[in-house]
């Protein structure tokens, strides 16, 4: 989000809640918990891992964010749709990895995507997923710790992160 100016906390909060909306459907998960009705409903009409780990899912909830976003929010949060949407895609890539995998394409396809190579899943649950959230957290910290001594943008030099930079921007004031 510092690459492009936009690290304000209601994105970050918006981020933050994209990346736990798909595991609304589990009712032990974070957000499951704190919506047992919800949950419930999800996972006993869609199962885990069905609708709301899908694109098709992913791209309702930006529409509907977008629509809210401009009809109720300020100007402020024009980007809250966005960082919704990205936070809910990094949760559906991860996801992606793990040994159970998600359906991309649900309701065309029945078949769940995954690697088939052992190096490249986890199960959910094991040591493998807390090593990867530990190394991800300390990625994090090292780029809180970057943002606040003011050498982030350090972070994001060169050709290919210049090119990213420039369609995160984009891809922001994007609209249908």
């Amino acid at each position: 989000m510092a690459a492009v100016d936009q690290v304000t906390v209601i994105n970050t909060i918006a981020l933050v809640c994209g990346s736990v909306l798909p595991d609304i459907d589990h009712p032990k998960s974070f957000i499951g918990k704190r919506n047992q009705v919800v949950s419930k409903v999800t996972n006993k009409t869609l199962g885990h891992r069905g609708a709301t780990h899908s694109l098709i899912v992913a791209l309702g909830i930006y529409l509907l964010a977008l629509f809210l976003a401009h009809t109720y929010l300020s100007q402020k949060a024009e980007f809250v749709p966005f960082w919704l949407l990205c936070g809910y895609l990094l949760h559906l890539c991860e996801d992606s990895f793990s040994k159970n995998s998600i359906r991309w394409f649900w309701p065309f396809s029945k078949v769940k995507r995954s690697s088939r190579k052992r190096l490249l899943y986890y199960r959910t649950g094991t040591v493998s997923e807390y090593l990867i959230l530990g190394f991800m957290l300390c990625l994090l910290l090292i780029e809180i710790n970057l943002l606040y001594i003011g050498q982030l943008d350090k972070l994001f030099t060169g050709p290919p992160l210049v090119y990213l930079k420039t369609f995160i921007v984009k891809a922001q004031t994007f609209n249908f």
